[in-house]
């Protein structure tokens, strides 16, 4: 170990701990230690000086000599009273100026050869203590007192003493400017080094200050990349759904037509149609869940859900699933789950889309849905849901990007099944809206088994989107029908009559797209409604008035005025506000629609089973009245 670590091992062992690791707080600790181990050093050949050349050095040189001996037991002080820093560094500085005024008074007097050591005394009293107003005002009271009582002293005698003429202490005065130089040089030149450590900080500081503002420049435009990247996404899959919604709606028409007249050679083409229709209808929606995810748009619709009931519907969609690649379906669970609050349209969809994945994935093997009630060690209710299958199972490194956007297993794999690598992403979100995660273990070529894990009470740990302030037309598929704004053409009017004689109950529906009022027509027709189409949103209040409907099916994206603003018109106008108005759209939002005063929600694309839904919905809304005779009989339905 070289003198300088000996030297900085014993500055540290007489540093309070207090003071290690407070940056400022300690540099000038260290200048007190250093200052009072080495002092005295430059002190005391002034003592050792005037004791051999004083003939009578008694008691003056030793009182002298005392005062820069008693330094060296500040550091001591200093590590058993580490608290008392303060205090300490004033009693030093006053030790000081009592060594210089006590042996200028006895050695020449204001010609003394020790004054030099005055300018010392608030150099070092800076240092010690810094700049604040206390220590300005407390050690230039010292010096002041000090001069004060040389001055007294000096009055009261008349003179100062001779010990040695002054003529013969030219020695001893350049002794004393030497340490007196030698003393400054040595404190400044680790003040300098403080200074210098600073500005490298500073400039690191400066570099740092300069990588963030890069780093969030980066970050800021990833965030708006990510934006416009989800902003793309939501157009392009409204502009899908839109024809989608038309090709879906007219094959039911044709697959229900062909059915009942047997065209059995038409059926089969109509349901690949459908199939293919669906598939990516279905496709387009998980983009648009997961865009939606990503701008922070998307809502739990929160409700008391019946889980046993939801499980045998997921057992009745996934037992005839599991059975197209010959796989055995194993369903467990618990005696009864009971109720507890969630999503259950997002529940189902990620349950299904892990049962739908294990279906794909497995041959001539076995899938097992196991679900379970458990309490945690914090005492609250978990729901676990198991999806475990024999299939080829998934290896450790391809589980580490399996819950990520568009990612698969592997290249063979999307081209042996298909798919887009969007299921499980999207499922590992919409458990994360629930308070909930999906976890997975496997072992590649002997299965996997995926866990969905979410609190039985998430209301709790999810803040209830009513609180909070929603915007109901979702910005991004607003911005994505702005382009349309400029059709012309006008659809309105009656496009069905009843049959001469026979009168029908009339719905009103309300959608820019005129391939959608066309099937909603045929539709409506069949089950006995006489439906009344428009595409100007501004003119329902007006029809509604005049053909008094029944219903009106309302869709939410328009150009110009949007469904929201045409259903709030609606509830505040006496003559329309008992009307029950249905949401079309998109986007299933029963929430939002309920919020509004709406009966229901329905989402696209309109099938025959829908309309049935809407049906039973105006039945729960006017029953009673038609019960009583005060609307028309509705004929069967075709």
């Amino acid at each position: 170990m070289s003198l300088l670590q000996r030297m900085d091992a014993l500055i540290r062992w007489f540093t309070p701990e207090g003071y290690q690791g407070d940056l400022h707080r300690e540099k000038r600790v260290r200048m007190f230690l250093i200052s009072h181990l080495f002092g005295p050093l430059l002190g005391h050949p002034i003592t050792v000086f005037l004791f051999l050349n004083d003939p009578n050095p008694w008691p003056h040189v030793h009182i002298l000599g005392a005062s820069i001996t008693l330094f060296w037991f500040f550091p001591i002080a200093l590590k058993l009273l580490g608290r008392r820093y303060k205090t300490l560094a004033f009693g030093s500085v006053m030790n000081l100026i009592f060594a210089i005024l006590w042996g200028s008074y006895n050695y020449g007097g204001v010609s003394s050869p020790f004054l030099v050591w005055f300018v010392v005394a608030p150099l070092l009293a800076f240092f010690y203590l810094g700049s604040s107003m206390q220590a300005r005002v407390v050690i230039f009271s010292q010096i002041a007192l000090g001069l004060a009582a040389f001055s007294a002293v000096y009055l009261a005698g008349g003179t100062f003493p001779t010990h040695i003429p002054v003529d013969q202490m030219v020695g001893v005065g350049i002794v004393s400017i030497f340490c007196a130089a030698s003393y400054v040089f040595l404190m400044a030149s680790y003040y300098s080094s403080v200074v210098d450590s600073q500005s490298e900080l500073l400039k690191e500081i400066d570099r740092h200050e300069v990588t963030t503002r890069m780093l969030t420049d980066a970050k800021e435009d990833a965030e708006r990349a990510n934006g416009a990247k989800s902003e793309f996404l939501a157009k392009m899959s409204h502009e899908l759904r839109t024809p989608l919604n038309a090709v879906l709606g007219y094959s039911e028409i044709l697959l229900e037509d062909a059915e009942i007249e047997g065209r059995g050679s038409e059926i089969a083409d109509l349901q690949k149609i459908s199939a293919a229709g669906k598939h990516l209808l279905a496709m387009v929606n998980d983009i648009l869940d997961i865009s939606k995810i990503e701008a922070g748009k998307m809502e739990l619709n929160l409700e008391d859900v019946d889980f046993d009931r939801l499980l045998d519907e997921v057992e009745s969609t996934a037992r005839p699933l599991a059975a197209k690649n010959t796989n055995e379906f194993i369903y467990k669970r618990d005696m009864s789950i009971g109720t507890f609050q969630a999503d259950a349209t997002k529940l189902r969809q990620a349950i299904f889309n892990l049962l739908s994945n294990a279906s794909k994935f497995t041959q001539n093997g076995k899938i097992i849905l196991e679900v379970r009630r458990e309490e945690r060690a914090d005492g609250e209710p978990w729901i676990l849901i198991s999806v475990t299958d024999t299939g080829v199972g998934i290896s450790k490194t391809q589980q580490e990007s399996l819950f990520s956007n568009f990612s698969q297993a592997n290249p063979a794999i999307a081209a042996k099944f298909g798919g887009t690598g969007l299921g499980l992403s999207l499922s590992q979100n919409l458990c994360h809206l629930m308070g909930g995660r999906i976890s997975v273990t496997s072992e590649l070529g002997k299965g996997a088994c995926f866990a969905i894990e979410i609190p039985a009470k998430t209301a709790e740990m999810i803040s209830d989107p009513a609180d909070e302030e929603t915007d109901a037309d979702d910005l991004m598929l607003k911005e994505a029908v702005e382009d349309v704004q400029a059709r012309t053409e006008s659809f309105s009017g009656i496009s069905q009559s009843a049959p001469e004689g026979e009168k029908r109950e009339r719905i009103l529906v309300v959608d820019d797209d005129h391939a959608f009022l066309e099937v909603a027509e045929r539709l409506l027709v069949k089950e006995g409604f006489s439906p009344i189409s428009t595409d100007e949103p501004q003119m329902v209040l007006q029809i509604a008035r005049t053909v008094k409907p029944c219903a009106i099916m309302l869709d939410i994206m328009m150009p110009g005025l949007n469904g929201w603003d045409v259903l709030d018109t609606l509830q505040s106008e006496p003559a329309t506000a008992s009307i029950p108005v249905i949401i079309i759209s998109v986007m299933d939002e029963p929430q939002s629609a309920s919020e509004h005063g709406a009966v229901g929600s329905i989402a696209k694309p309109l099938d025959g089973n829908k309309i049935k839904s809407v049906v039973k919905l105006i039945d729960s809304k006017s029953g009673a009245e038609r019960a009583g005779g005060q609307s028309a009989k509705r004929p069967a339905t075709a």
